[in-house]
């Protein structure tokens, strides 16, 4: 048997959860929803509940999908008077993701990067330890963020694993940013207060833009002083420069408030020197 881990990161409407308690449900009361109204979606699944805020979903044809709910239970914290809708919006994810052939090369047009915290990269891999060809297809970024490779759903991502097909590895980042770049058409930056600029590219791959070095050495980012980057949240990417201390002081507010929240990457800000992001210290 072959497995397939999903974690699943994305937004959608699917019909098949009935409304749920008032009172705010535990993880666990959450994970047992969840897993209910999974069964009741994909009836030729068996779907377990493997922890808090895990499942394990094997389908009728032996493929295995290992589901984090922990973004999905933050936002139900933000709107706890309606979990169904939270459910609904994220299990229209697993189904897709339990029908993909993990047995097929992943569509080479479709992998883009997606940073990730170092620490949850980690704590997957030490996860996997006993199966090697199920460890992330990743490379370390910087001491806070790993980049790691996805295959861009329709409703969702998958991420790769070390078995999956990319070709040259050697060039998989040159072809994931290729791609990035088809995908997000029309990138701005929009002026913000105290000298802050919004990178926006109107989908959920903003963070990832981070790794587009097209935008940081063409000279298009002015700012004072050197490049200082937050990207607290997978599609957020705010910038500065090191000389003005009122921006600087606002991307660390911005950053660890957004980093708290669902979706959350790091409160760390970063300075583009010598062609790279490294982390900024005052």
């Amino acid at each position: 048997m072959r497995r397939l881990v999903v974690f699943v990161v994305a937004l959608a409407m699917v019909a098949g959860a009935g409304a749920l308690h008032a009172e705010t449900l535990g993880p666990r009361a959450f994970t047992d929803a969840f897993a209910a109204a999974a069964t009741a979606a994909m009836p030729t699944a068996k779907v377990t509940v493997t922890g808090d805020l895990h499942l394990e979903t094997r389908s009728a044809g032996g493929e295995t999908t290992a589901t984090d709910l922990h973004n999905a239970y933050q936002f139900y914290l933000l709107d706890p008077a309606h979990p169904d809708a939270v459910i609904k919006r994220y299990l229209a994810v697993l189904v897709e993701a339990v029908r993909v052939d993990a047995k097929a090369p992943p569509d080479r047009s479709r992998v883009v990067p997606v940073l990730k915290p170092t620490r949850w990269v980690e704590a997957v891999q030490q996860q996997r330890q006993g199966a090697p060809a199920a460890q992330l297809l990743m490379e370390r970024l910087n001491s806070e963020l790993t980049i790691v490779y996805a295959e861009d759903l329709p409703t969702s991502v998958r991420y790769l694993m070390m078995r999956d097909d990319v070709g040259d590895r050697s060039k998989l980042l040159d072809l994931a940013l290729a791609n990035l770049h088809r995908l997000l058409k029309n990138i701005t930056a929009r002026p913000a207060a105290d000298g802050i600029f919004l990178i926006d590219a109107g989908a959920s791959y903003n963070a990832s833009l981070l790794l587009a070095a097209s935008i940081w050495s063409s000279g298009q980012i002015k700012v004072d002083g050197d490049i200082i980057v937050a990207v607290p949240t997978k599609d957020a990417l705010m910038v500065t420069g090191s000389h003005n201390e009122a921006g600087v002081a606002r991307l660390r507010a911005l950053a660890a408030e957004l980093a708290s929240g669902p979706h959350g990457l790091t409160r760390a800000l970063f300075v583009y020197r010598g062609g790279k992001f490294v982390k900024f210290e005052d």
